[in-house]
């Protein structure tokens, strides 16, 4: 099993958050409603698990310690357990703990390295506090830690990017993910109308951080890793296989089958259980597994692609294939973007739905 838990609670909302979250609630009852979906899963075994939020590292020990233990008799020989943290919430303790429970790849929520630009984007860490929790991380033998850097923030010159960039090289750490800066309409950017970069500074800043990143395996289009420290978890997403999701607003796929929780909170404490159920066509199901693979070194295994849809991908789709035969790498068994590909995925993809 692939396992995502959400956890909702947060210190204080960015300006850029529009995730399922909270910061007033009854940690309490969310945990009881949590609880009570957890126990009604049939699990034989866990290979990745993921606690997302939210910022699971808001809990507190005990809290942290509840809801861990729930999980670790099931966890297989080789699995990856991996927990977001911010670094004004990530303490030495809270290290100790996830040491002790066993987690063993942790992602840390630092979006720059400059004081300015963190302020600006309402987080309430510093460089500093980030630091600190690289530090006391390997301390703890917690080595497995990638980091996300937002790009096109408010502002933001070409240079700051190079520099944030730079810092993350200087760590020598795993892995790292990177994102544009989205103005989501719920989240305080969005209600601000703050208007987005220009396209051609966030892709310079994009081209930079990919060159400057050109050492690490750029192995999905906002991830890059030294070799053999790939984010298992997210790979489940991107290679079209099922996952659970529990957790007010979390998604699964069960059978190929897309499900959401309620969207309401009031809602999902009244019935945990409760999955939403998408209503799909097979066309749909058979782009969104082209979508998610082809933003990957790895590509589309085209071979479990027919045995899954039951047709000839490259008979149903040779006249996208052969438009963009030159950012493609084909083969009878997989079909991958070239790094050319990736950079114009999106105005690939429309032609595929065609």
């Amino acid at each position: 099993m692939n396992l995502y838990v959400h956890l909702p609670f947060c210190d204080h909302i960015c300006f850029y958050c529009d995730f399922k979250r909270k910061v007033s609630i009854s940690k309490k009852e969310y945990i009881d409603a949590l609880y009570k979906e957890f126990t009604s899963l049939n699990i034989d075994s866990i290979d990745t698990l993921y606690f997302g939020g939210g910022t699971p590292s808001s809990l507190s020990i005990d809290e942290l310690k509840q809801i861990g233990n729930w999980f670790i008799p099931y966890l297989s020989k080789d699995y990856e357990w991996t927990i977001e943290c911010n670094p004004d919430s990530l303490t030495k303790d809270k290290i100790i703990l996830f040491k002790e429970m066993g987690v063993n790849r942790i992602s840390l929520g630092v979006q720059s390295f400059q004081d300015e630009l963190l302020q600006k984007i309402g987080r309430h860490h510093s460089s500093f506090d980030v630091y600190r929790c690289i530090n006391d991380l390997r301390e703890c033998d917690l080595k497995n830690i990638s980091i996300d850097l937002i790009y096109a923030l408010p502002n933001q010159t070409l240079k700051q990017v190079q520099n944030d960039v730079n810092i993350f090289l200087s760590l020598q750490l795993p892995h790292c993910s990177i994102y544009s800066l989205q103005i989501e309409e719920n989240s305080v950017f969005g209600k601000q109308h703050l208007k987005p970069a220009d396209q051609d500074l966030e892709a310079d800043m994009y081209d930079c951080i990919c060159q400057t990143l050109k050492g690490y395996h750029h192995y999905e289009i906002s991830s890059f890793c030294l070799n053999g420290y790939e984010s298992k978890h997210n790979l489940v997403y991107w290679s079209d296989k099922d996952f659970t999701g529990i957790g007010w607003g979390s998604s699964g796929k069960e059978k190929g089958i897309r499900y959401d929780h309620a969207s309401n909170y009031n809602d999902y404490l009244l019935d945990p259980l409760k999955r939403y159920f998408i209503e799909t066509t097979k066309e749909d199901l058979m782009f969104e597994a082209i979508m998610m693979s082809l933003r990957t070194t790895f590509g589309l295994n085209v071979k479990q692609f027919n045995e899954k849809y039951k047709i000839d991908f490259y008979e149903c789709y040779k006249k996208t294939i052969q438009k963009y035969q030159n950012y493609f790498i084909q083969s009878k068994d997989s079909l991958v973007c070239t790094q050319e590909g990736r950079n114009i995925l999106n105005t690939i993809l429309i032609d595929f739905l065609e």
